[in-house]
């Protein structure tokens, strides 16, 4: 149970947010944007204690230390008390699952270039189980929204037809018989990835597959070896095209190459990061930024970078950046906007 794991650990520390009213205050300064960057531009992400979507500016992610995001916004729209997942589309538009009110919302590019309140554009609501606690999200490259949900197993595919209004619009597909899906990627080739917490599996289904509803066999199915894969959580592809797996388990990050990804068994990974004093607690969101690098999104608010240099072998890189997120718990979920071009999609 990641919610519960998760929630324990960081009980101490929102007892202190709430004793200390550190959370968003309208009246607190944010950052500038630095010169020529867009008041959107950065990482984001979302908190379920003290709920809030997160911006963190380029020049936040440059050193280590505490940091109070640039931009935080807070909705009526949604609950966002859980591990919320977040994509962009192509627009700039910026989806967020709600796990515990089964809900799925979206922010226009102008809603999110300030910090406040702000109302969700569109709202979709579950219809008989199309939303079941969702947590992962992802576009393909026809900019169809896929949510992976928790609750029943399933994977459902919205078309951008159904995003543009608010409503409980039935699936265009839906994907059956996964046991805890719980983060999504594509990777360069248009196949659909999904890490699988109660299962200890990750598994891809081919673009050919993504048509139709069903109860679908994965066309590959990686198994864990030994701990290779402890509650996967976050994955992400690197340009390179290696699939990069968050284990909030055992306090790993694994790699897998292209050559383990061509078909189904239990391999070795190929890179192995381990904990240093203290990094990778519970690495819950992955993503890769234009230079290769990794940020992983702890679940309990450290926001950690491994340069490119230190994704090359197994070891216990020490980040190069640790910044922690003040006044706010409670992560799954990190994306860059702009998305990085090199890069797969999210």
């Amino acid at each position: 149970m990641i919610s519960v794991t998760v929630a324990r650990q960081t009980t101490a520390v929102a007892a202190f947010i709430i004793a200390l009213g550190c959370g968003y205050d309208s009246t607190t300064p944010y950052p500038t944007p630095g010169p020529g960057t867009s008041v959107r531009d950065g990482l984001w992400t979302a908190s379920g204690i003290n709920p809030a979507i997160l911006r963190l500016e380029p020049t936040q992610l440059l050193s280590s230390g505490s940091q109070l995001p640039a931009t935080a916004i807070s909705t009526s729209s949604a609950e966002l008390s859980d591990l919320n997942g977040i994509a962009f589309d192509i627009d700039g538009t910026m989806w967020v699952t709600s796990v515990d009110d089964s809900t799925l919302i979206a922010f226009p590019p102008a809603s999110l270039e300030r910090s406040g309140p702000a109302p969700a554009a569109v709202v979709i609501s579950s219809n008989d189980g199309s939303l079941s606690a969702p947590r992962g999200l992802a576009f393909d490259k026809q900019h169809r929204l896929w949510v992976a949900n928790v609750a029943n197993g399933s994977i459902v595919r919205f078309d951008p037809a159904q995003l543009r209004s608010s409503g409980s619009p039935v699936p265009a597909v839906t994907i059956s018989g996964l046991g805890k899906p719980s983060a999504l990627a594509f990777d360069a080739a248009g196949s659909l990835w999904v890490s699988d917490a109660r299962r200890n599996k990750i598994a891809s289904f081919g673009e050919d597959q993504l048509a139709a509803s069903g109860f679908l066999a994965p066309r590959v199915v990686l198994s864990a070896l030994a701990a290779s894969l402890a509650s996967p959580a976050g994955i992400a592809f690197d340009a390179d095209g290696n699939l990069w797996v968050g284990n909030i388990g055992n306090q790993t990050i694994v790699a897998f190459s292209p050559a383990q990804l061509a078909a189904s068994g239990t391999f070795v990974p190929h890179v192995v990061l381990s904990s240093n004093a203290g990094s990778l607690n519970i690495p819950a969101g992955l993503a890769f930024d234009s230079d290769g690098s990794l940020w992983v999104m702890g679940g309990a608010g450290a926001l950690e970078k491994f340069p490119r240099t230190a994704l090359n072998a197994t070891g216990a890189p020490a980040p190069s950046v640790r910044i922690g997120l003040t006044g706010y718990v409670l992560f799954w979920s990190v994306a860059f906007w702009p998305t990085p071009a090199v890069l797969p999609l999210n």
